[in-house]
């Protein structure tokens, strides 16, 4: 079966490698050591090697995307560092057997002035990850022109004269017989000055160009930076162990490292950005770099400190008995001590999860307002991940908002919306930038708990300010229907009382003298005693609707719905499992039933018109619907409409009002119920 076409190129290009640094290997182990000093060569194949690392990278994205510029580069200069390590074991094959063998002086050529088109990889590189494309405007000039700056000294050195290669002490081991540009050796050495300077300024332009990117990258672009930043990091860390180690094997397996964990990251970058948590990987390396280094420091001073204490008094055995019992007894807490400190300066508390929620829970604790509470969330925030700007924002009820601020608004800010249960109640802001801004998946487990206790300390002092407003309508609302009824009593039922008592006096006087002024005086109290009855019911209506008393919930519902029908709406109601309901319960269920339906009777334009009453446990829905023209998106809210859900949210239930496609409005109220109506009261 044929491979697929897009599969073509990889296979291609790992074969090639392959053969080459096969080819290297035979040629190296053919040489003996003397060859390689007499043609100024080293092993090939070691070069062969790094090219089939830089291979091995790109080949998983070749595999899937064969047409990815940044595969091409990266495999183009593995299969050039491959070419290169076999030329260098060919020219030192060639050169220990004369007459040379054909290609020698095209092999020794291809080493001594093509290879440094090396160089021309990394930047093309950086210019072009991740996409493969140069960045568009002002950057596409600039990367360009590191390219052009990349490629100076290879092509000054391609056709050098051999008189510029002998003055810059370089002195080719045969005659390549490939062509030379006629300048004098003098005047390209000056040229190739100049060519040196500009292709290694490129690299630190390369880096510009990236960043300058970094800086407009959103999403999945910005992941995919990340990864290449972290290979950045890991390149460093590589190259101080290769610079403090100083052995020359050692640099070359920390190099070929580095390059490996370059193309590694590369291609997980293009293939798949979050496929790992590079967050983690990046604070993990910093941190894991900077405690190792440190604590390297100190036992390079601790043995140089014994070493100048003890010089040659003790032999090999007795000085590591020595430092091994410096070590354990001494040096090794504080080594502890140590680590401890350097991995809270660069990235706080992160990683001691239960204290951080600890100390922020007794901080909570401590804090019982709002207003106190989220300065002290803030400072639990920025010092657990050791982070220079902390926002904390609640949502106040009348759509106001309450804020505490820790540190300096940087440029770039991400918000992390605080959640209780499916309720938004604030969100934190932190930076978006910066490798304390990188948080790992337990770093974000972290902060997850910390915005879950924040939530919950925020939604009970919510709770409290909502219960001590609760109290204080119930206080208000109580001394208002107080003084309703008072004013009612005494300036409407007590006058007309007082008058009747005063006519049925008169009546009694006048009744043997005047019996027809007392027969009017009799009729007229009377009828002053019939207002004043009416006024009774008003106001014992005003309390509680009568026909709950009298009829029941499900009756007074009907007897409500019969007096809104007319010839043009008809009104039903409906119940189903409803449960024995509180004194509380039913006056509201009426009350949002009635004010439903006259609103439909009133405005909806409607046709027929339903009531349901629906149990369930520990909850009553109130359902009202109909089929008129529902309620336009920019018609504000009424007084009935807002006592709804006034009436709802006082026994802790919650009422919605929506208008579905199909027509008509829906009054929906979820009503809390006790199975026992005593527990009520």
């Amino acid at each position: 079966m044929s491979s697929p076409p897009g599969r073509v190129p990889a296979v291609a290009v790992a074969t090639l490698a392959l053969l080459m640094i096969g080819a290297s290997v035979w040629l190296d182990l053919v040489n003996d050591a003397a060859d390689r000093d007499r043609a100024m060569m080293g092993w090939g194949s070691v070069s062969a090697l790094v090219g089939a690392i830089a291979v091995a990278t790109a080949v998983p994205v070749l595999w899937r995307h064969p047409r990815h510029p940044v595969a091409w580069v990266i495999s183009g200069t593995g299969l050039f560092w491959g070419f290169d390590g076999l030329c260098e074991s060919w020219s030192a094959y060639g050169l220990a057997h004369p007459p040379h063998p054909p290609l020698t002086g095209f092999a020794v050529w291809i080493v001594a002035q093509v290879g440094a088109f090396l160089l021309v990889g990394l930047p093309l590189v950086l210019v072009l990850y991740p996409t493969g494309r140069l960045m568009p405007g002002r950057w596409r000039v600039v990367s360009v022109v590191v390219v052009a700056m990349a490629c100076t000294l290879p092509l000054l050195l391609l056709f050098a004269p051999t008189s510029a290669l002998n003055a810059e002490e370089f002195q080719l081991p045969l005659d390549t017989g490939m062509p030379e540009i006629p300048v004098p050796g003098d005047v390209f050495v000056a040229l190739l000055t100049v060519g040196r300077v500009l292709t290694l300024l490129s690299l630190p332009l390369a880096v510009l160009v990236l960043f300058g990117r970094q800086r407009g990258a959103t999403g999945r672009e910005r992941l995919q930076l990340r990864w290449l930043l972290w290979a950045a990091v890991m390149c460093l860390v590589v190259s101080g162990i290769a610079l403090v180690l100083h052995n020359g094997w050692i640099v070359t397996i920390a190099l070929m490292l580095a390059l490996g964990v370059t193309g590694a990251s590369i291609a997980i970058g293009i293939l798949d950005p979050e496929a790992g948590d590079v967050d983690a990987l990046m604070g993990g390396t910093v941190v894991w770099a900077s405690v190792a280094g440190t604590v390297i420091a100190l036992d390079l001073l601790l043995v140089a400190a014994l070493d100048r204490l003890l010089g040659d008094r003790l032999d090999e055995r007795d000085t590591t008995l020595l430092l091994l019992l410096v070590a354990v007894t001494l040096y090794a807490p504080v080594r502890s001590r140590l680590t401890a400190v350097v991995h809270r300066l660069l990235v706080g508390r992160r990683g001691d999860r239960y204290s951080v929620v600890t100390d922020l829970a007794a901080r909570l604790e401590e804090s019982g307002d709002v207003r106190e509470q989220l300065p002290a969330l803030a400072v639990a925030v920025a010092t657990a991940f050791k982070l220079d700007y902390v926002r904390v924002e609640v949502f106040g009820h009348g759509g106001g908002t309450i804020a505490a601020t820790y540190g300096e608004l940087p440029r770039d800010v991400r918000e992390v919306p605080i959640r209780y249960g499916e309720e938004e109640v604030g969100r934190l802001e932190l930076p978006a930038r910066g490798v304390r801004s990188m948080l790992s998946k337990r770093d974000q487990a972290l902060l997850v708990d910390i915005v879950r206790q924040a939530a919950m300390a925020v939604r009970s002092a919510r709770l409290a300010d909502d219960l001590q407003q609760s109290r204080e309508q119930l206080v208000l609302a109580r001394e208002d229907d107080r003084r309703r009824i008072r004013r009612d009593l005494h300036d409407g039922l007590g006058p007309v009382l007082g008058g009747v008592a005063m006519r049925l006096d008169a009546a009694g006087n006048a009744l043997d003298r005047d019996p027809e002024t007392a027969r009017r005086l009799v009729a007229q109290s009377r009828q002053d005693i019939t207002d004043a009855l009416a006024d009774v019911r008003r106001l014992v209506h005003g309390l509680r609707p009568p026909a709950l008393d009298d009829l029941g919930l499900l009756a007074a519902l009907d007897q409500q719905a019969e007096r809104l029908s007319t010839s043009d709406l008809a009104v039903t109601v409906a119940a189903e499992d409803v449960p024995p309901l509180s004194a509380a319960v039913e006056v509201a269920a009426y009350r949002i039933a009635s004010e439903a339906l006259t609103n439909t009777a009133r405005h909806a334009q409607a046709r027929h018109a339903t009531v349901r009453l629906t149990g369930s446990p520990g909850t009553l829905l109130v359902e009202i619907g109909d089929d008129g023209a529902g309620i336009d998106a920019d018609v504000v809210a009424g007084v009935g409409l807002r006592s709804i859900r006034e009436r709802a949210e006082e026994l802790g239930g919650r009422a919605e009002i929506v208008c579905p496609p199909t027509g008509g409005t829906r009054v929906r109220a979820w009503l809390p119920v006790s199975l026992d109506p005593e527990e009520r009261r």
